[in-house]
């Protein structure tokens, strides 16, 4: 197993190296070919961004692995991974430590400055570490490809994610809102009655063409300084003979702050047929 990873990482060196868009990294010969560098995961920090705080900072911590570095590099891009390097917005310059392990961390604020755009709860950010070794050359998931970076092996830490959240406040949770996304019930435009204590909410009623009999209203779990939500499997109501019962299981998002709810459900019957999973959004009056 250990031969075996060896080969693999030589052969990253090799896709590395010849893949750069840089001519000091193409190497001419086999002999002219040096030892390829990234970073693995230690250990993630706080991955949240708060809303209401961009004084609040998300990080995680890495070590250095292959050939020795000078610093990281940390970009950042609203969404999911690109491997287009003129989309991402420099945040700051890390510097290795003594031992070869960084704490790279940014704060919400760093993050609103590099976009240029205030951070909105639902948000969600790619931040990339781009490594740079002692001899100048450049490593990241653009030349290191990302099917090397996501093999669990490497336990590579090249881009990493941040979601941006708000705290739970019941008071302000609670509420009229108005369905804006129900492709399950057909019941966008109607509204939902919502009440909150400090852990809950409880949508009265999530599904309004549901009937009796099982016609209850849908708890949601959600955790206080995120927002995120969890829906234990329970009855919600029917849909005539033969569709009785229906329940609903799934997760998703709270934010009080700006008056959201976005859930993903899944639909069964007590027989354990499945309907499939859909969305449910609605928004505060």
């Amino acid at each position: 197993m250990r031969n075996t990873f060896k080969s693999t990482f030589w052969l990253l060196v090799l896709a590395a190296t010849f893949s750069s868009c840089e001519k000091k990294d193409v190497a001419q010969d086999v002999n002219t070919l040096g030892i390829g560098s990234y970073v693995t995961l230690v250990s993630n920090g706080n991955l949240n961004v708060d809303a209401t705080n961009l004084a609040g900072k998300v990080s995680i911590t890495v070590k250095e692995y292959g050939s020795k570095q000078d610093k990281i590099i940390m970009y950042v891009t609203l969404g999911n991974t690109s491997l287009d390097r003129s989309t991402w917005k420099k945040l700051k310059e890390v510097p290795v430590g003594a031992d070869g392990t960084y704490l790279l961390e940014t704060s919400g604020q760093e993050i609103a400055t590099a976009l240029g755009r205030t951070p909105a709860p639902g948000d969600q950010y790619t931040i990339y570490n781009q490594c740079i070794t002692k001899d100048g050359r450049i490593f990241d998931v653009v030349n290191t490809f990302a099917d090397f970076a996501g093999l669990p092996a490497y336990n590579m830490a090249l881009t990493w994610k941040a979601t941006c959240v708000c705290p739970f406040v019941p008071a302000a949770a609670a509420g009229n809102y108005r369905i804006t996304a129900d492709p399950w019930d057909g019941a966008t435009g109607e509204i939902c009655a919502v009440t909150a204590t400090a852990n809950s909410a409880t949508l009265t009623y999530a599904f309004p063409y549901a009937a009796p009999p099982g016609l209850n209203p849908l708890v949601l779990t959600v955790t206080p300084t995120t927002g995120s939500v969890t829906v234990a499997r329970q009855t919600y109501g029917s849909y005539g003979a033969g569709f009785e019962n229906f329940r609903a299981e799934g997760s998703g998002f709270f934010f009080s702050c700006t008056g959201q709810i976005t859930l993903t459900l899944t639909h069964s019957l007590p027989n354990g047929s499945g309907y499939g999973t859909y969305p449910l959004r609605m928004t505060k009056l």
